[in-house]
């Protein structure tokens, strides 16, 4: 399935990971969402979109497990090597509005952080987003809207169409606890709720460890990661707090094999380095 899922997210720019998350995490990531949306006056709050970033400091006990998911690093790793760094991690909850509302119908076609304009070709992504909605998608709360293979095609949108359905879109009614992880070409927009209800997710941007990332990983918090995962000499968990110790040698490896190959004996080394230092 692994090989099988590899190549559908080349072909369509992303897949989705199926119950990713249980209701009883759901639930505790929805209480966090609201308990800072009551004290919101820090600079990441952004009380018109329920917005509050720098979550692995916030809530290490929380969002860890969201952040090193093995199940999405296992597979990122495959998409792009053992270079899997944290960027950012975003926990949200968009508000509803009117179904009257002239803005209910409007989308917000992008393409994400460290994207260029495709080629016609299949790249690798500089970056990847892992959404997690933590409810179920329906009419009324919004689908996720993407341009399937729009990562390889060159869709281009002018100012108006950015805010209109696109006629070769295709709408993810994903259901709570899903995963879905995209390439940063990827065209997609989300669509208004008008639920009623907040509209809860999150969201763990990755990107390659030698780009620059979002988040800082130098608060308290943060440090006592990056000093578990050193006691551990896990380098994954490392790599994704901004401290990639094989980014020299392995980021100037001479490149004379395959690189899927190559990925492979690093993400195996990386796990041993574990195994012996726990043996």
């Amino acid at each position: 399935m692994t090989d099988e899922r590899l190549t559908q997210y080349r072909r369509d720019g992303y897949t989705v990971f199926k119950g990713a998350y249980d209701e009883t995490t759901m639930q505790a990531w929805r209480r966090e969402q609201d308990r800072l949306q009551s004290v919101s006056t820090g600079p990441y709050a952004q009380k018109t979109s329920f917005w509050f970033g720098n979550m692995l400091e916030r809530a290490p006990h929380l969002m860890w497990q969201a952040v090193a998911n093995p199940q999405v690093l296992d597979f990122a790793e495959q998409v792009v090597g053992p270079f899997i760094q944290l960027d950012n991690l975003t926990l949200a909850a968009f508000p509803a509005k009117a179904k009257d509302d002239p803005t209910a119908q409007q989308c917000g076609w992008h393409r994400d952080r460290w994207a260029h304009m495709p080629s016609g070709q299949y790249d690798r992504p500089l970056s990847m987003n892992a959404i997690c909605y933590l409810q179920d998608l329906t009419v009324e709360s919004g689908p996720l809207r993407v341009i399937t293979g729009s990562h390889i095609t060159p869709v281009t949108m002018d100012e108006k169409q950015r805010g209109e359905p696109h006629p070769d879109e295709e709408l993810l009614y994903l259901e709570a606890g899903d995963l879905v992880l995209t390439h940063n070409g990827l065209l997609h927009s989300g669509t208004p709720n008008t639920s009623g209800k907040k509209r809860y997710f999150f969201s763990v941007y990755y990107n390659i460890s030698w780009l620059k990332c979002t988040d800082t990983f130098d608060g308290p918090n943060c440090r006592q990661l990056i000093a578990w995962a050193r006691s551990r000499n896990d380098h994954r968990a490392l790599r994704l707090l901004g401290q990639d110790d094989h980014l020299q040698a392995r980021g100037n490896s001479g490149f004379q094999e395959p690189d899927e190959g190559r990925w492979a004996q690093w993400s195996a080394a990386d796990r041993n380095a574990i195994t012996e230092l726990d043996a």
